[in-house]
């Protein structure tokens, strides 16, 4: 082959070779190869998720969202009593020790839609106690209701003798425009000690606590009475018994 021939030979193979690319070399070999590493990883991801549940669940454990963690029947026991006591702090409460439920009622003790659910609460207490805590939140409503505030100052003091609840009955029982006067004849069928008693209204011991109480309700949305905290999520207006059935259905059945 001469000269010639060779070098045209050359040139005509280096032309070839230079369109010729593998196709993992070419742009829709790449987006491939990266689409594979992608599927790749997430199917090891998957694969850990699942094998890591699997044996989280044979050592008897279970998931908790709120931290996102793989804990233990007691520890999640322990967390369960931890936010009720914060929930619940020094308000008055009914039900669970060990709450699964937590109902937070910001309430009027003047407003009739209050007075009004209070049968609804005690039966829903009397069946779902064992796993519900209700807790009690002042929500005076004195610009609708004269001396509403006034009468949750009487309900704490009544509280600070472990009377709350009786106390809190005659008041629903007896809404009218509450004075101190007829809040004091109030409590002495209840075998408080009026001497205490009389003292803590008059000095309106807990008017602090009580306008605490009603700032944060506010803050968290709460605009009137009755509204509920159920597991977190707001409610507000009054509940049926057959509405309080089925929302704790839901929230045990993991739907809610």
């Amino acid at each position: 082959m001469g000269v010639q021939k060779r070098i045209k030979a050359r040139i005509d193979e280096t032309v070839v070779k230079s369109y010729f690319k593998p196709w993992y070399k070419r742009t829709w070999g790449r987006i491939l190869i990266v689409l594979a590493v992608l599927i790749f990883l997430f199917s090891l991801y998957f694969a850990y998720i699942l094998a890591n549940t699997f044996y989280q669940m044979s050592q008897g454990k279970i998931y908790d969202p709120a931290t996102g963690l793989w804990i233990t029947e007691e520890e999640e026991r322990q967390s369960r009593l931890i936010a009720a006591e914060l929930i619940s702090g020094d308000s008055p409460w009914l039900g669970s020790e060990e709450p699964f439920i937590h109902v937070v009622a910001y309430e009027s003790l003047t407003c009739p839609f209050c007075r009004e659910d209070q049968a609804n609460i005690k039966r829903m207490l009397a069946n779902f106690g064992s796993i519900v805590r209700f807790t009690t939140k002042d929500f005076p409503t004195d610009s609708l209701h004269p001396g509403s505030f006034e009468a949750h100052l009487a309900a704490a003091c009544a509280n600070e003798q472990g009377a709350y609840w009786q106390y809190r009955d005659v008041l629903y029982q007896n809404q009218t425009e509450f004075t101190k006067t007829n809040l004091k004849s109030f409590a002495v069928p209840l075998g408080i000690n009026m001497n205490d008693f009389n003292k803590c209204l008059d000095e309106e011991k807990y008017t602090y606590e009580i306008k605490q109480s009603w700032a944060e309700g506010a803050r968290i949305g709460v605009e009137g009475t009755p509204t509920y905290i159920i597991n977190g999520n707001l409610i507000p207006g009054a509940i049926s018994y057959e509405l309080w059935e089925e929302i704790i259905g839901f929230i045990v059945k993991g739907e809610y």
